[in-house]
């Protein structure tokens, strides 16, 4: 029994060992897709973060503009040109960056939209390779168990003739103690056997038989005629 679980035992090890290098490269691939899809999503996310802090930069430089512009009609009543001419200044220079900082955002949101598009490609390939991967572990396995030994045989074919031997042994174990037993206690087993005397080992039936009569039970149960009234 020892030699068939040690055998048992090596056959396990060789499958496993045989699915090991091709499952870790492929584990590897996919861990190395699994990174450079996290790095694009979080660079994404950046990128429209920047841009929603810049979209605001935008609307705070428009309330300015406007702010400005009441201020230097103010100034051109009161006979200030001086500081409307400054304030002109000022809202020129703001105005040319709104309009550098739209044109950017314009050519950003075409750029986040391709960005979109081969993120959410690589989350559905990620999705195929996952699934891909369980069958590919399934797949393994059972190419492990159709593994050949150098007599010929599979696994299974082999674990199962290796039991056969195992039990094969044990059986020719109990005939040759059979066989050195005396032939007196031999003689007497079977006479015990056949109900001669009191028994040598504890049977089932005894025990049965005595576990009824504890209860008040008949020994065996009656079966009654289905023709009883």
């Amino acid at each position: 029994m020892h030699q068939f679980l040690a055998r048992l035992l090596d056959v396990v090890i060789d499958m496993q060992r045989q699915g090991t290098l091709p499952m870790a490269s492929l584990d590897r691939s996919i861990a190395a897709a699994q990174r450079a899809h996290t790095a694009a999503r979080r660079a994404l996310a950046i990128a429209l973060a920047e841009e929603s802090t810049e979209a605001e930069r935008r609307a705070g430089l428009a309330t300015k503009i406007g702010d400005l512009e009441q201020r230097a009609v103010q100034s051109l009543r009161a006979g200030r040109d001086d500081l409307a001419s400054q304030a002109a200044e000022t809202i020129a220079v703001m105005t040319a960056d709104i309009n550098a900082s739209e044109r950017a955002s314009v050519r950003f949101a075409a750029e986040v939209a391709l960005a979109r598009r081969e993120v959410d490609a690589q989350r559905r390939r990620l999705s195929e390779l996952d699934r891909g991967r369980r069958l590919a572990r399934i797949g393994t396995a059972l190419n492990g168990t159709a593994s050949t030994s150098p007599e010929g045989l599979d696994s299974f074919s082999e674990a199962e003739a290796a039991l056969a031997r195992v039990v094969a042994e044990n059986h020719d174990a109990r005939v040759l103690r059979d066989e050195m037993t005396p032939p007196a206690e031999r003689l007497i087993e079977r006479m015990s056997d056949a109900g001669i005397g009191s028994p040598v080992q504890i049977r089932a039936a005894d025990i049965l038989a005595r576990l009824r009569s504890a209860a008040g039970l008949q020994s065996a149960p009656l079966i009654e005629s289905a023709h009883n009234p």
